[in-house]
């Protein structure tokens, strides 16, 4: 385990132990350390801000409404990321809205925009048996132990879907990458 790892393990607990007690204040910090990288995983799952924002926001409420069962035992992280894991799939059933992805904006070569467009939209076009797994671990650096906790998978189901949606990614994809690039 790196430095900033054991770090953020310390800072869980201490925050998760607080919350249990009902330092609601204590929110604050658990969404400060996992804030960011649930908004991503539920942008990434959702494709526009908006939707995501929501799921991030409601991942956390729902920490907090359950704070008093909470244990900084470690597997705490999981926990949180099958909470808007399920949001996700919750929110897809309801509807799709269709938007930009937030980085389309942003400065760079058009053609750059374009590719993460056709990327996102590739994924985004892929069954959620595959796309869950490329985005904990491709994009998210969540380990295969984790995201078959998190997707309640055994790790080698979790091996073929990552093989079967990187393949499907990149057959989605076709020409459009060398067109871009």
């Amino acid at each position: 385990m790196s430095g900033s790892q054991k770090d953020e393990t310390l800072a869980e607990r201490r925050w998760l132990n607080a919350l249990a007690k009902g330092d609601t204040e204590a929110l604050g910090g658990i969404y400060e350390l996992y804030g960011e990288k649930i908004y991503r995983y539920t942008f990434r799952m959702l494709g526009n801000r908006s939707d995501a924002e929501d799921a991030t926001a409601e991942t956390f409420l729902r920490v907090l409404r359950r704070s008093a069962e909470l244990r900084a035992d470690g597997a705490f992280r999981t926990w949180l990321f099958r909470i808007a894991r399920n949001l996700c799939i919750d929110r897809m059933r309801q509807h799709k809205l269709i938007e930009l992805p937030s980085d389309a904006h942003y400065t760079g070569t058009e053609e750059r925009t374009t590719l993460r467009i056709t990327v996102h939209e590739a994924l985004n076009q892929l069954p959620i048996e595959y796309r869950d797994p490329l985005v904990l671990c491709d994009l998210e650096d969540v380990s295969a132990k984790e995201a078959a906790e998190i997707l309640k998978i055994s790790v080698p189901a979790l091996k073929s879907r990552l093989y079967r949606g990187r393949r499907a990614l990149r057959d989605r994809l076709g020409g459009s990458i060398e067109k871009l690039t």
